[in-house]
């Protein structure tokens, strides 16, 4: 009986899986799919569920043949909304579930400073905790997905923070209230300045703005590089009027730049003067290494000074005037959407006595009768247009022009002895004079486009003129003769002209895409002659094409990548360069941020050290032609960190740089050599900043190294570069005290290698003088319905204390082996009153 069951079973599985896999024949034409699958249950005994009405709607024509029932539903479904699946015996015929497709939602704005209406470029902006820089126009973007509310948080420096709530879309205007307002409406229990984006947000980067220099000393006509010279990794020892040394760089290496075009530098032998005026500086980017693809093609670090736009709402008149110059500038609304601005700086006496020229009695043997006579003037004039729309695009011009002069004339009376032994009246004249102007001009349109892109297009043009000579004569009373020992001329004038397209894509919430493309023209005269006689003429032009791709992708809610690629096209050196750069931010706390970057770097007009056989050091510039002059090659490494909190900032940079390329001319009796040369930087730059009622206090050290390498060296290693400081400390505080505001700030270096010559340079025998400099300031705010201003006195080197500035001082041969140092000094003690007042 088991047996009979058994075969029973097995023949009924078989019948059931010949039925399953019959074939099944189908020919139909527009008849509707609920009915085939009716026809289909009864002819081969199938069971199916489905809803009747669903797919009554669905008309099928076909004629085929299929060995399973699966291969025909999967056959007669394709291209319909439809699927099916087998469950035990049962085909369940379902509809697809249509995948929604998220909605994008595009924000878009800009933030503004009240009162002024001004753009506030490279604002801080969080939205639902995406977090943004604006650009340039001071506009923002974001792309976001299935999200069209946003909780937004906006900050700049020296303003109130801004919480507030918007909805998707573009034309938003976000205005952040300064906290430097009138005392009527001064809020004392919050913040001076935004803190937190100051330091820290990327590698090697500072951000600042007017704001924070209002009431530093000397905060009239160099508020603008007395608030630099107090940030960390920016040499202040040394007071090096034309240029800046950022960690260590090679003098040239650094660039500042003001609304686009270079600030080449004036000579400005008088330090209370900056290259730029206070007046128009609204917003500065201090890059001191490890920057992304977009920036300029230096080796050192970048200044970025972007300028005010001017009042489109009433016109204005500021004026500044203290014991030295005088400053103004007028804002005129040409329309609700365009302003122009005007702004002058003047000189109205010598700036310079001979009680300004010093040398130190260790520096020279024996006792001289020295007579010095000096003479400095100063001028520059600045003009801006510029038009906002309302969307956010912004069109501008801007044009500087400045011009200074310095001359020194030096007699020196002693006595030497002739061949006789006798002791012989003499007296040297030295005659030096240089003279400077600089020119800068740009063109800008940006615009933001409906979606969040933003495009923008730059022309520029700037040019520093440079002529310098050197007359030197003895007499002798016994004789009376004059003998000519030195009658040198040099003219150095450097240009650029560029033009700059350059586009910023959102790609999605979590990447944003630069690309750019440049075109640079450099045109460079160079020359020299002596006794009439030139020995160097030199007038060459080189251009290039520069294209630049960067991608920033925030990987998650803590950790953003930034990677880049520069491409440089040289044609006056026939050769192309590729320049990758790459760098991590890392949130690891709402308090904690960490940095990490490291890039390539060329530079293609460079700044060339000339030493004479006095000892005296002189800069030109000059363009790479990988000829006499290599194109500086530079690998910059970074990291960094920010510790933030309600009114604290703590930060650190680490770094370390190598240069190749450096030139160095050795001038020796009227022979000139060219030697070539390396150089590495690295330090540490700590800074910390507290906030308390209403008052700031902050400090820095920078600890750091640089060392250069010559091929003239006799020993196969590295040595003191003249740039060289070891440790730099600053201390800055600002304190409100009613309508009075008082500020202090002291910097401490610890020196640079003097050298007495050239020989001595060799040998690496120096001494090595220490600087300090304290500075202080009073301010008095005057506030009226008509009228706002201020009334204060800036005490600088109140304790005047004697330092050296960084190669500016002149040797005058005294005999074979000795020289007199004449020191065009740094800053002594000066105390400068100052009116300054706004309508």
């Amino acid at each position: 009986m088991k047996q009979v069951i058994t075969i029973f079973i097995c023949i009924w599985s078989l019948s059931i899986s010949v039925v399953k896999a019959q074939s099944i024949e189908v020919d139909y034409l527009s008849k509707p799919l609920n009915e085939i699958l009716v026809e289909w249950r009864e002819q081969y005994n199938l069971q199916f569920s489905f809803n009747d009405a669903l797919l009554a709607n669905y008309k099928i024509s076909i004629k085929q043949s299929f060995k399973s029932t699966d291969e025909a539903l999967k056959t007669i479904l394709k291209g319909l909304p439809l699927d099916f699946e087998k469950n035990d015996e049962v085909y369940i015929i379902f509809p697809l579930k249509k995948e929604k497709k998220p909605k994008h939602y595009t924000l878009v704005g800009k933030i503004i400073e009240k009162g002024s209406g001004e753009p506030l470029p490279f604002s801080h902006i969080m939205a639902n905790g995406q977090q943004s820089v604006t650009d340039i126009k001071g506009v923002f973007s974001f792309n976001f997905s299935d999200d069209s509310v946003y909780q937004i948080k906006a900050s700049h420096l020296g303003c109130y923070i801004l919480d507030t709530t918007l909805v998707a879309g573009n034309g938003h205007t976000l205005v952040l209230n300064p906290s430097a307002v009138g005392i009527k409406e001064v809020v004392v229990t919050n913040n001076i300045v935004e803190k937190a984006t100051q330091i820290g947000e990327e590698s090697g980067l500072t951000s600042l703005n007017h704001h924070i220099a209002n009431y530093l000393p000397g905060n009239g006509d160099n508020s603008v590089f007395n608030l630099l010279r107090l940030q960390p990794g920016i040499l202040a020892a040394g007071e090096q009027p034309n240029d800046l040394i950022i960690w260590g760089g090679p003098e040239g290496t650094s660039r500042v730049t003001f609304d686009g075009f270079t600030i080449w530098g004036l000579k400005n032998f008088n330090d209370n003067i900056s290259a730029v005026n206070p007046y128009m500086a609204k917003n500065i980017e201090v890059h001191k290494g490890g920057y992304g693809a977009s920036n300029d093609d230096v080796v050192g670090g970048i200044v970025r000074i972007t300028g005010k736009n001017g009042s489109t709402i009433k016109p204005g008149v500021n004026l500044f005037l203290n014991n030295q110059t005088l400053n103004g500038m007028v804002e005129l609304p040409m329309n609700k959407k365009s302003s122009l601005m005007l702004a002058f700086r003047q000189t109205y006496y010598n700036l310079f006595g001979s009680e300004d020229i010093e040398y130190p009695n260790n520096m020279m043997i024996g006792s001289d009768n020295i007579t010095e006579t000096p003479a400095y003037d100063f001028r520059d004039f600045n003009v801006k247009y510029s038009l906002q729309g309302d969307n956010g695009d912004l069109f501008y011009m801007s044009m500087l022009y400045g011009a200074d002069n310095f001359e020194l004339d030096v007699d020196r009376q002693f006595k030497r002895e002739n061949k006789q032994g006798q002791e012989v009246d003499t007296n040297v004249n030295h005659e030096q004079e240089e003279d400077n102007k600089q020119i800068g001009s740009t063109v800008f349109y940006g615009k933001t486009w409906s979606n969040g892109h933003s495009s923008s297009l730059k022309a520029s043009y700037s040019a520093l003129k440079s002529n310098y000579s050197l007359r030197r004569e003895d007499s002798s009373a016994r004789r009376n003769v004059n003998l000519v020992k030195r009658d040198d001329n040099a003219q150095n004038d450097v240009s650029e002209v560029s033009v700059n397209w350059e586009n910023n894509l959102l790609a999605g919430e979590k990447q944003t895409i630069t690309v750019g493309l440049e075109w640079i023209n450099n045109d460079l005269v160079l020359t020299e002659d002596s006794f009439g006689i030139e020995y160097i003429n030199l007038s060459e032009r080189a251009n290039r094409l520069a294209l630049y791709v960067q991608d920033r992708f925030r990987i998650n809610q803590r950790l953003s990548l930034t990677a880049g690629l520069r491409y440089n096209h040289s044609f006056f050196v026939n050769k192309v360069y590729f320049d990758p750069r790459l760098s991590l931010s890392f949130r690891a706390s709402g308090n904690i941020k960490l940095n990490a970057s490291w890039g390539r770097y060329h530079q293609f007009v460079v700044k060339s050290s000339i030493d004479d056989e006095d000892g005296n050091y002189l800069y030109t510039w000059t363009l790479a032609d990988n000829d006499e002059v290599p194109v500086l090659s530079s690998t910059h490494y970074v990291l960094g960190g920010a510790y933030t909190r309600q009114k604290f900032l703590f930060s650190i940079d680490t770094y370390f740089k190598e240069n190749d390329g450096l030139t160095r001319f050795i001038r020796y009796r009227q022979n000139d050599f060219i030697f070539y040369g390396d150089s590495r930087s690295y330090g540490v730059d700590l800074y910390a900043k507290q906030d308390f009622k209403g008052h700031s206090i902050w400090a820095s050290y920078s600890l750091g190294k640089t060392e250069e390498h010559f091929s003239y060296f006799e020993e196969d290693g590295y040595r003191r570069s003249s740039q060289d400081q070891r440790h730099e400390v600053k201390v800055a505080g600002l304190f409100n005290i009613g309508s009075f505001h008082l500020s202090a700030s002291y910097i401490y270096g610890s020196g640079f290698p003097f050298f007495k010559s050239f020989q001595d340079y060799v040998n690496q025998r120096y001494t090595e003088p220490n600087y300090n400099r304290l500075d202080a300031s009073l301010v008095y705010r005057l506030s009226s319905q008509k009228f706002s201003g201020e009334v204060g006195i800036s005490v600088l080197n109140v304790t005047d204390v004697y330092n050296i500035k960084y190669n500016q001082f002149s040797r005058i041969p005294k005999d074979q082996t000795n020289s007199v140092f004449i020191n065009s000094e740094a800053v002594p003690f000066t105390p400068l009153l100052y009116l300054k007042l706004s309508f």
